[in-house]
């Protein structure tokens, strides 16, 4: 078990949902056992989705094609070898899964993922543009994006406005509206084998 999310205590960056504490796994190499031709490499740690599934810390991973993606806890632990399918989950409370198992989720993301992907591209803007203010209308971003296994994307956002639409106060660099700040102008599959 790398960490008990249910007991143990997180420190969360304020205002974002990653971990101050990576637990010594930032720069961890990992395999995803149902594509291993694809090398990740863990970037951050992030704190558990309130009413996920399957709970826990999930870790933001990015592939040697620039594509990010996100590995649950849970799966997280068998691929280190810090759990071992069949045997007991304690902070879960159910057994781990094999790779081979019908419930293993590996390396995918959902919109919550994206959301903390998105905002994590947005406080980096902010850092760059940390003399205007606010973020100007227009800016864009493109990033790769792996979905699930054998669904790949490349997508276009670009920022509406650096204001909470609700309050009309800006900038609003808050996490819980940063899908309100940026639109998805495009999203087209990609094919993992024809990259560079």
């Amino acid at each position: 078990m790398l960490v008990n999310p249910l007991t143990d205590k997180l420190i969360v960056i304020p205002g974002t949902r990653f971990l101050e504490d990576p637990l010594g796994l930032q720069g961890a190499y990992i395999v995803d056992y149902r594509e291993p031709w694809r090398h990740w490499t863990v970037q951050w740690i992030l704190a558990p989705v309130p009413g996920r599934h399957l709970g826990g810390i999930r870790a933001k991973v990015i592939a040697h094609k620039g594509f990010v993606s996100f590995i649950n806890q849970r799966d997280l632990e068998v691929t280190l070898g810090h759990g071992k399918p069949d045997s007991w989950c304690g902070w879960l409370g159910q057994n781990y899964v094999s790779p081979s198992s019908p419930d293993w989720y590996g390396i995918c993301c959902d919109e919550e993922d994206l959301r903390d992907d998105l905002f994590e591209h947005e406080c980096r803007l902010r850092q760059q543009y940390s003399g205007y203010g606010w973020l100007p209308s227009g800016l864009e971003i493109t990033r790769r994006i792996h979905l699930e296994e054998g669904n790949d994307v490349e997508e276009l956002q670009t920022l509406l406005w650096d204001m909470n639409p609700d309050t009309r106060q800006y900038p609003d660099p808050q996490l819980d509206t940063v899908q309100r700040r940026w639109a998805r102008v495009e999203r087209r599959k990609m094919k993992w084998e024809q990259l560079p």
